[in-house]
C-alpha cells in the first residue's frame, strides 16, 4: 500500500465521523487478557484523545486505538513517540502491538499478519520481547513493513494470530 504521499498526509484515522490526520495501534492478546492501557503522556504533542475499539474471537482479542495526531513529532522523537506508544500496548498485555492506519489492509485471525491478506498492513511493529521496527517517518512516503517481516509476525503470535 505504498504512496507517494507523505505519511503525515497519508495516515488518517476516523473520529465522530470525519478523516483526521493520526495513526491507529493494534495489540495481539489473548481473550481477556487486556490489561489497562497508559499512553505515555509526553509522546503525543496536543494530548489527542483516543478511541478503543475491540475486535474479538474464540481465543484472541485485537484491541485498536485510534490516535489523532494534531502536532507530528519528526526524526528521532517520532521514531520514541512510536516506541513509547507500542510499549505502553505490549505493558497492557499484548504479545504484538503495530501501527496502520484507516484504509490499510486488516483481517481478523486466522489470516492475521498473512501477507496474502495484510501486505502492506502494517506500518511499525513490537513484540513482547521488545523487538521493534519502525521505518515510518512522517515527512516520508508512507513504507510498509515487507512480507518477510508479516512472517515473523505471524510466527511470533502462533496460537492467536491462526486461530478463529
Amino acid at each position: 500500500m505504498g504512496s507517494d504521499r507523505l505519511a503525515r498526509d497519508a495516515a488518517v484515522v476516523i473520529v465522530d465521523g470525519d478523516e483526521v490526520p493520526g495513526l491507529s495501534f493494534y495489540g495481539l492478546v489473548e481473550r481477556g487478557g487486556l490489561g489497562s492501557l497508559v499512553l505515555p503522556a509526553d509522546a503525543w504533542l496536543g494530548g489527542s484523545a483516543v478511541n478503543l475499539y475491540m475486535l474479538h474471537g474464540m481465543a484472541w482479542e485485537v484491541p485498536n486505538w485510534d490516535l489523532p495526531v494534531i502536532v507530528w513529532p519528526t526524526g528521532e522523537q517520532f521514531v520514541l513517540a512510536i516506541r513509547k506508544t507500542l510499549e505502553a500496548v505490549i505493558s497492557a498485555g499484548c504479545r504484538v502491538a503495530w501501527v496502520a492506519a484507516e484504509g490499510f489492509p486488516f483481517c481478523d485471525p486466522p489470516e492475521l499478519f498473512d501477507p496474502e491478506c495484510m501486505s502492506g498492513g502494517v506500518l511499525a511493529w513490537m513484540t513482547a520481547e521488545g523487538n521493534f521496527a519502525c521505518p515510518l517517518d512522517p515527512d516520508s512516503p508512507l513504507p510498509p513493513v515487507n512480507d518477510e517481516d508479516l512472517m515473523m509476525l505471524r510466527r511470533y503470535s502462533r496460537g492467536l494470530a491462526d486461530v478463529e
